[in-house]
This record gives structure tokens, sequence and C-alpha cells, in this order.
């Protein structure tokens, strides 16, 4: 692991407690993950209303939190708020069961390798300021998600996709978009091409 800045390391092994809200849609009803989302969402949301309220709060979520904070955020809302309602929106919009699954799988796994590898070994840039190194690693995690689910065409399609959606600059917290726009892609063409194994 010599070479991954060490916060980018704690940021990508708290993102993957994503995992908790990921495999409860896949394995509990869908009302319960939708309730235990809107309940996870007032939490953090209460919290960063007192970060920004109170001063001496803030800083110590700052000071003891490094790593799950990136420095810009100290003045602007956390990334968590941003993936935990991008979740809860894609279970509210879109109705198939796998593609949603597979658009948090691919935020989970992909966009965690995407900054690992890019921030790690990323030497080539592309017009986003995104790393190749970091978007192979993004495809190939989302590709390896994808063949658990999906046959190997849809696969494929769902990893260029996903790999596309990380690779755009987003200004508004990508954690938020990735998960809406993937599960909205997948199931279009879900609607269009077999995608079951």
């Amino acid at each position: 692991m010599a070479g991954i800045p060490k916060d980018e390391l704690k940021r990508k092994a708290f993102h993957l407690l994503s995992l908790i809200y990921v495999f409860g849609y896949w394995y509990l009803d869908k009302t319960i993950v939708i309730w235990g989302l809107a309940a996870a969402i007032a939490v953090v949301g209460l919290l960063e209303l007192l970060r920004f309220n109170v001063p001496k709060f803030n800083d110590f979520f700052c000071n003891n939190f490094k790593g799950f904070y990136r420095p810009d955020e100290a003045k602007k809302v956390s990334g968590l708020l941003g993936t935990l309602s991008g979740a809860l929106i894609a279970i509210l919009l879109f109705s198939n069961k796998y593609m949603v699954f597979a658009s948090f799988l691919y935020l989970s796994f992909g966009d965690s390798s995407a900054a690992l590898v890019g921030k790690t070994i990323g030497k080539h840039k592309t017009f986003f300021g995104k790393s190749l190194e970091g978007s192979l690693a993004c495809f190939i995690a989302c590709l390896i998600c994808g063949l658990f689910i999906f046959n190997w065409k849809f696969a494929l399609l769902g990893a260029v996709i996903a790999t596309a959606v990380e690779a755009l600059p987003w200004k508004i917290n990508d954690n938020f978009w990735m998960q809406i726009i993937n599960a909205a892609v997948l199931t279009f063409f879900s609607g269009v091409i077999i995608w079951a194994k």
C-alpha cells in the first residue's frame, strides 16, 4: 500500500461502509432500506447543520476525522450526505433491483479503485483531469462486479457506462450522481438488451 495517500486510503475504507446499504438493499425489504437511508440522511444532515453553525463542533470533526473529510469539506457539505441521498433517490426512481444494485457496486468498488489507483500511479491525465490508470481500474472493478449480476455483454456495457460517469468532472458530489445516472442508463438499456445470464 506504499504510495497511497493515507487520508485517501482512510476515506476509501470509509467509503466501503456504503456496502451496508448496498447489501441491505439486496437482502432486506425495500421499505426497510428506504427508511434506514432516510434516517441516516437526517442524522448526517443534522451533524452537517451543527458543523456549519457551531465552529468548535466543525473543528472537532475536521481534526478528528482527517481523511474522512477532505480539506475543502471543512466549509461545505461532506460527500457522505450526497452518497446516501443518491442511493435513496436511485431506489425510489428505479424499480429494477439488479440495475440499482449494480449502480451501488459500481460506486463502492469502481469509484474507490479509480481514486486509489489514480492517486497512486496515475500519470496520464484525461481531458477531464482524471488519470487513465484510475479510469482503467474503475473499468476493471465495475466489470468484475457486473459479471456477478449480468451476462458478459451487459457487464461490459455497464462497466463502460460507469467508467464514463466516474470520469466526468462533477461540480456536485460525484457519489450522488454516479448511483442515479448508472441506475438510469442501465435501466434504459435493460429494456432493449438482454442482460440476464
